[in-house]
């Protein structure tokens, strides 16, 4: 919520003078608007779907009507956030990130910077510019390489003149438009884009080059190769009565990769996929000091690829007299399941207090799998030397894990806020591993392993404001081990910063 009062550009709102309109002003943004971005949202436990913060735009569009004219850089990121705990804590053991996985988007990771502006009443524009490296496509290439027991990256048959693979999808832009209609319902939009592209025109004078293991050659030709990632999402504000507010949110990501080295389109088949994201919370005043924030999150992801041209098994890959189904082609997916549902309570006894509570569950399943469409048959001749598996699939898995989170937001002085959060996460991993070999049982794997891999973690940040002004620091836990430079004598890569994040930003 706020740290102070704020500004409405409702003249209605302002006129609320009833206590069921104290508790809405808790609810709606009638007290400021924290001034805080994504450093606010780890120093208090990173409860970002729990509390009011400009961050939640990552989830809800809308929110950009509470903030008009902010102009605001992220220093660090989510990264330093993600990769520091407390001394004892055993958070980074866990094989995911379990806190921030349904709290924070993948493009929070990088520093950034953007403004929110509000360019009538009514309508409000925001945009957020950063160095995001989207990996998604390269990594689902970089598994399908290795369950291949082939590169199709490799680019064997030039071997002179090699492209460059695709590393990442670069994000150009993340705009977010919203309305805000009469006061009562706020409509919101966010639209991204990212790519990364390589292209080779050939010389007149280049060689012709290897086409097959059997030494069969064609032209160069020109390549084509790049990486994509187009989001949206949608999402809408509605007020209920007068100290209740529904925030929904329902997005998409579309990944796609072109690969066409020397205009061969038949070498990989797919690429990309599909993620889906949905987000649901009510904010609910019950009294003037008390509100109750139940949230609920969905996440989705399936990409899918095809090795089309295993040149291990001396089969051409354009050989006409032979379909899909008689080549060793290696499909591989992944897909993942993420649902998160929790509950919090928000306790503000006064102007410069707030306090939060939260407990919910979790659900996450990832599973990465491989199939060779065909097995090996040793009389005909066919039969790989550096890949036994026909088949394969490995899943990771927690189900209904439980979680408590506690954080505060106090007013030290009237230029400083102390901020503080603790988290208890009762995580059980599961993995199950399951491996097929037609020829040799030797091979075969059916297990399931389980393990508990609880966590403590604690997050300690300060707020210092001025008028417009506002800088967030995150204090990094393993200084009050250090202590001051001038005492510990820590520096550079010793760790002797004081600070894993920081955001500023100016309103206006």
């Amino acid at each position: 919520m706020g740290t102070g009062a704020i500004r409405n550009r409702s003249s209605a709102a302002l006129r609320i003078g009833s206590l069921a309109a104290i508790a809405m002003g808790a609810t709606l943004g009638l007290a400021r608007p924290a001034e805080a971005t994504t450093t606010r949202v780890y120093t208090l436990g990173a409860m970002n779907r729990f509390i009011l913060d400009d961050t939640n735009r990552w989830l809800y569009p809308h929110i950009i009507t509470k903030y008009g004219n902010l102009f605001y850089v992220e220093l660090f990121g989510s990264s330093p956030s993600r990769s520091t705990s407390a001394p004892t804590s055993n958070r980074q053991s866990a094989s995911t990130y379990t806190l921030d996985i349904a709290d924070t988007v993948p493009v929070q990771q990088t520093a950034g910077g953007g403004a929110i502006i509000g360019l009538t009443d009514d309508i409000f524009l925001s945009l957020h510019l950063s160095d995001y490296e989207d990996p998604t496509v390269p990594q689902m290439l970089a598994w399908l390489a290795s369950t291949s027991g082939n590169d199709p990256r490799g680019f064997p048959w030039i071997p002179d003149v090699a492209p460059e693979s695709p590393q990442s999808a670069n994000r150009k832009l993340d705009m977010f438009l919203a309305y805000n209609l009469q006061d009562m319902v706020q409509l919101g939009l966010q639209l991204s884009y990212g790519s990364s592209s390589y292209s080779r025109n050939p010389n007149d004078n280049d060689p012709d080059v290897v086409a097959d293991l059997q030494g069969n050659v064609e032209s160069r030709k020109s390549d084509s190769i790049g990486t994509s990632a187009f989001s949206f999402l949608l999402s809408g504000g509605l007020a209920i009565g007068d100290a209740a507010t529904i925030d929904a949110g329902l997005g998409m990501t579309f990944h796609s990769l072109k690969y066409r080295p020397n205009e061969r389109g038949d070498l990989i088949d797919g690429g990309g996929g599909i993620e889906f994201q949905a987000d649901v919370r009510a904010m609910i005043g019950v009294t003037e000091w008390w509100e109750v924030v139940p949230a609920l999150s969905l996440r989705t992801r399936n990409l899918k690829a095809a090795d089309l041209a295993n040149y291990g098994n001396g089969l051409t890959y354009n050989n006409a007299e032979t379909g899909r189904e008689d080549y060793f082609i290696t499909d591989a997916a992944l897909s993942q399941l993420i649902f998160d549902m929790g509950v919090a309570g928000h306790f503000k006894p006064t102007d410069g207090i707030h306090f939060w509570g939260a407990v919910g569950f979790e659900i996450l399943n990832v599973t990465q799998k491989f199939e060779h469409l065909i097995a090996e048959t040793p009389d005909n001749g066919n039969t790989r030397t550096d890949q036994n598996l026909e088949y394969y699939r490995d899943a990771y898995a927690y189900s209904a894990v439980p979680y408590f989170r506690l954080a505060v937001e106090a007013r030290v002085f009237s230029w400083l806020d102390f901020r503080g959060g603790v988290v208890k996460y009762m995580l059980n991993e599961k993995v199950t591993e399951d491996r097929v070999d037609d020829n040799n049982a030797d091979f075969n794997r059916l297990n399931d392993i389980s393990r508990d891999t609880p966590y403590f973690d604690y997050f300690i940040g300060f707020a210092a404001h001025y008028e417009g002004f506002f800088l967030d620091m995150q204090l990094d836990p393993l200084w009050f081990n250090r202590g001051p430079e001038f005492l510990s004598g820590a520096s550079g890569s010793g760790g002797g910063n004081m600070f894993v994040n920081a955001s500023l930003g100016y309103r206006f």
